[in-house]
């Protein structure tokens, strides 16, 4: 694999949507969350505090250029200038239109600030693609920016960026140890990058996707094992996710297997714990078929103790070297892909507070982000209290048929109870 001519790394994972963007197939895919509080915010305010924070973060003032022959470059540009560029103000009415916008990930900023004032309601929402930044760094982000307009200093110190961990990435994709973890992929799925969720499922020839969405509540008893460590509540969920589709399909406990991409932050360290940028991976795992989620908490927690661990080749690089042909195609509108499942796990989100008061949150709407790809999503929020955590599951009903999401969530929410 050629070595980007750049100052800073630009990873397996940046390549992949880098070389759609070349190719003239731009994608977006931009976690956006905005809130509404009851007073008014200073916009003055509002965009020093974004400037600091753009100033503390590497992968926000990232900006990529198409080097050619299949390279890209990646230089840091100064925090006034990418803060002149993604803080917007606007009207409440043209708020989610600034907001939404898609960014452009070949010579633009990745991020943007949209402050709507007013003198008893001010809107404020963050946009950033995921090319510079994951779930537990978003969170982050989020917080520092309250913070500073609370004129609170940042908890911690600066964040690390992750270039070295990039450096690592690529170093392993001609590597013998990437060897073997294609050599893993090949005895687990039979080379395939993209496993179906269980043998019986298959894509029907031309169908549309038919997303549908449910949600689910899965509860951790003080007493039970899930309770004690965050892998095991994890595993919690994974299992009562597991043990409801497999009542909803009628699937006996027979031997038969489901396959799970598994997302894991790969955080696994106190050194990778302090970075900023997209640390994601998607790792492919094996788990029992079986009713009883007490039976499958073990099981699950093995799967998600090896996928938080990783390994240095990332998921794009999996699929570039053994197929291909799907090299880039979750980012595609179209649905070219098999029926596999995906799971992803995450802590909740405190509600920020500006003068004291708490945000209310608001729908965002749909962005080309959302699409559904595969044919279920499994999205484990847990609460900030431990109590318990929310499941949003997204299938494709052309799959599995209608319903199939309602019934899961059905299933897990009646079973949920997993007790130690």
């Amino acid at each position: 694999m050629p070595t980007d001519p750049a100052d800073a790394p630009v990873s397996p994972a940046q390549r992949e949507r880098l070389t759609l963007w070349a190719s003239g197939r731009p994608s977006q895919d931009q976690p956006t969350f905005a809130w509404s509080f009851p007073c008014a915010v200073s916009p003055s305010r509002a965009r020093s505090v974004w400037e600091a924070v753009v100033a503390r973060y590497d992968t926000l003032r990232s900006v990529f250029a198409d080097g050619g022959d299949g390279t890209f470059r990646c230089r840091r540009e100064p925090a006034a200038a990418i803060a002149a560029q993604t803080f917007v103000e606007t009207s409440p009415e043209e708020f989610f239109d600034a907001l939404c916008a898609p960014v452009a990930l070949l010579g633009g900023a990745l991020a943007r600030l949209v402050v709507s004032p007013g003198r008893d309601e001010t809107l404020i929402g963050l946009s950033i693609d995921h090319l510079v930044i994951d779930g537990q760094c978003y969170h982050r982000v989020v917080a520092e920016f309250f913070a500073g307009l609370r004129g609170e200093e940042p908890a911690g110190p600066a964040p690390v960026h992750p270039d070295a961990f990039y450096r690592d990435e690529l170093s392993a994709a001609g590597s013998p140890a990437g060897d073997k973890v294609l050599a893993y992929w090949r005895r687990t799925t039979g080379g395939r990058t993209y496993p179906p969720l269980h043998a019986g499922l298959a894509r029907p020839a031309g169908a549309a996707v038919v997303p549908e969405t449910a949600h689910a509540t899965v509860g951790f008893g003080p007493s039970a094992a899930s309770a004690r460590a965050p892998l095991t509540r994890s595993a919690t969920v994974l299992a009562a996710v597991c043990a409801g589709i497999a009542e909803t399909l009628d699937l006996p406990a027979d031997g038969e297997t489901f396959a799970m991409l598994l997302q894991s932050s790969r955080r696994s360290s106190p050194e990778t714990a302090a970075m900023a940028g997209f640390l994601s991976n998607w790792q492919v795992t094996t788990l029992p078929v079986g009713r009883r989620a007490e039976e499958l908490v073990e099981p699950a927690g093995s799967a998600i103790f090896r996928a938080a661990r990783g390994h240095h080749l990332h998921h794009a690089e999996v699929v570039r070297r053994l197929e291909p042909a799907l090299y880039g195609a979750r980012y595609l509108p179209s649905e070219p892909l098999p029926p596999y499942a995906l799971f992803n796990y995450l802590t909740e989100q405190d509600v920020p507070e500006v003068n004291g008061v708490p945000g209310t949150p608001l729908e965002v709407p749909p962005m080309g982000a959302y699409r559904l790809h595969g044919a279920l999503r499994v999205y484990g929020t847990e609460r900030a209290d431990g109590s318990g955590a929310e499941v949003r599951l997204v299938a494709d009903a052309s799959v599995f048929g209608g319903g199939f999401a309602a019934a899961v969530a059905k299933a897990v929410t009646a079973g949920s109870a997993v007790r130690g």
